[in-house]
């Protein structure tokens, strides 16, 4: 695989794993091992069992590779939600709502060794932007992101915490995650 495209080449990826040719999976896993590690663990605040959720997420991503549709979506946003998914049903499965943490980047950097510095630094930076964003939107959609993406909240919970209609938290989310991906996608 020779594409210089990450979106591309993480998609071709995919479909090489979604036909169990597991040829491509060790470059797969390199490029994509360090990045959701930090969603997973800044999540689970605990480095043994995001190391945990890391692999549950990869088992995962072998078994739903063929769901994931190019022509819907980049590849980096599906893997993300696989991973805060599987992160947040661990939390719930142990009881543990407590540790979540509300403040956090939207894309948390971790130290790992084989990760090159300007990957980190540009991943850092994305996720700064992210949070900057989603600060800068309207504080009423702000909070419910921050309580959906950041607290793990569901919609419900959300409705419930904020004493708001759920269409109203759904579309204030909706509404806040169309206004980050324009700004994010420039």
């Amino acid at each position: 695989m020779a594409d210089t495209d990450p979106d591309r080449l993480l998609a071709e990826q995919l479909k090489h794993i979604a036909r169990r040719d597991l040829s491509v999976f060790p470059e797969f896993y390199s490029a994509t091992s360090g990045r959701l590690f930090a969603n997973i663990l800044g999540i689970v605040k605990n480095r043994e069992a995001a190391e945990d959720v890391l692999q549950e997420t990869y088992i995962k991503i072998l078994n739903r590779s063929g769901a994931f549709d190019r022509d819907r979506g980049k590849p980096w946003p599906w893997l993300i939600l696989m991973a805060r998914n599987t992160a947040i049903d661990r939390i719930r499965a142990r009881g543990r709502r407590d540790n979540l943490d509300g403040e956090k980047y939207l894309i948390a950097i971790e130290e790992d060794e084989q990760k090159p510095l300007d990957e980190a630094l540009a991943t850092q930076t994305e996720g700064k932007r992210a949070m900057e964003e989603v600060s800068k939107y309207d504080a009423a959609s702000t909070d419910c992101i921050r309580a959906a993406f950041y607290d793990g909240l569901t919609y419900s919970e959300i409705a419930e915490r904020e004493n708001l209609p759920l269409g109203t938290v759904k579309s204030r989310i909706r509404r806040g995650i169309k206004h980050l991906k324009s700004k994010m996608d420039r």
